[in-house]
């Protein structure tokens, strides 16, 4: 049976525009001297030569997921790819070996099933798994290879049907059981709140959400009535009578619509008609890459909040939203230790 891996593409998602138009999936290390059959000690000493400044802790961590990926994961496995710049979930079908790209970072090649599956659609112990914080690593507690499977073909998560996969009794005697063994909170955290956001902020009130974003960064907003917007969901400005620059119209999208480009072009004729100076474009689910790819062009015209942005901005004023927000809601910080390396 095909076994699931969670794969990342670099700390920030630097590395997911080119794996996804080449379907290759490069990590962030580059080793030149990578060893030719990649055996397990011949992984260790090159990843110890070429990063010799590391701890002896951090050297047998990137050593083991290098190993993973060269041994572990095989053709015909899923590779299961968090995605931070759109905030959706990618998988793809291994094919082929592993390999060493042109840049020297070991790699390995997928056939992409989905590259836009919602966090929302999967359910809360899988997205735990998926906050591991390892670059390369098993993900196969609760059946998950089976959810993935079912989650290609309905888009819908089946749950763990009661049971429960541990790691098993190989790989808890070695060094290579790092599958879940370490998690960064900060992710299953922010997908409860993802999840709190979606059920309870839909529709008009997600707009109501992020006009009192706005309203805590200095505007003053005005905010349309249910329905029918003609395309102007907020309108923002500065100053006492929010006359002031600079002057925003908002359009947002909330629930599982994707942003294509006709609704862009629908923002900017909203930007001219209403002698506003910027937009805003808010969506929820994300924006189709036609939009994504016209980031720069409008940089000066435009700022797009997708998921990950609209909750940076959340975080930023929440102690200066309105009591009412704050308790539909409720959010409260802690501290946690950062996973090293």
């Amino acid at each position: 049976m095909s076994r699931s891996w969670l794969i990342r593409l670099g700390k920030f998602g630097e590395q997911e525009a080119a794996a996804l138009a080449s379907g290759e999936l490069a990590t962030g290390w580059a080793i030149p001297n990578f060893p030719a059959p990649p055996t397990k000690e011949g992984i260790a000493a090159a990843v110890q030569a070429t990063y010799p400044e590391q701890k002896s802790g951090t050297l047998q961590n990137w050593s083991v997921q290098l190993n993973q990926l060269a041994n572990g994961v095989q053709d015909g496995d899923l590779a299961i790819v968090p995605l931070k710049t759109t905030g959706q979930i990618a998988i793809g079908q291994v094919t082929g070996d592993f390999f060493l790209n042109s840049e020297n970072r070991p790699a390995r090649r997928v056939k992409w099933l989905r590259t836009d599956l919602p966090r929302d659609a999967v359910k809360q112990d899988l997205l735990y798994s998926l906050g591991a914080s390892q670059t390369v690593c098993e993900v196969q507690r609760n059946d998950a290879a089976t959810r993935f499977k079912v989650l290609l073909q309905s888009g819908h998560d089946p749950g763990p049907n009661g049971k429960s996969f541990n790691t098993s009794g190989a790989e808890q005697n070695t060094a290579d059981s790092l599958a879940d063994a370490q998690v960064d909170f900060i992710i299953p955290a922010q997908d409860q709140i993802e999840r709190h956001i979606s059920a309870n902020f839909v529709g008009h009130a997600f707009t109501e959400l992020v006009a009192a974003i706005l309203r805590a960064q200095g505007y003053q907003t005005r905010v349309s009535p249910p329905g029918a917007d003609k395309g102007v969901d907020i309108v923002a400005g500065q100053g006492a009578l929010g006359l002031e620059s600079p002057r925003l119209v908002v359009q947002v999208k909330s629930g599982d619509i994707v942003v294509d480009q006709p609704a862009l072009q629908s923002l900017l004729g909203t930007i001219q008609d209403t002698h506003a100076e910027y937009g805003l474009l808010v969506s929820w689910s994300g924006f189709k890459s036609s939009v994504r790819q016209r980031t720069n062009d409008l940089y000066f015209r435009v700022r797009f909040w997708g998921r990950q942005e609209l909750i940076e901005a959340l975080y930023s004023v929440y102690d200066r939203l309105p009591e009412e927000i704050r308790a539909d809601l409720p959010l409260r910080r802690i501290w946690v230790l950062v996973p090293e390396a």
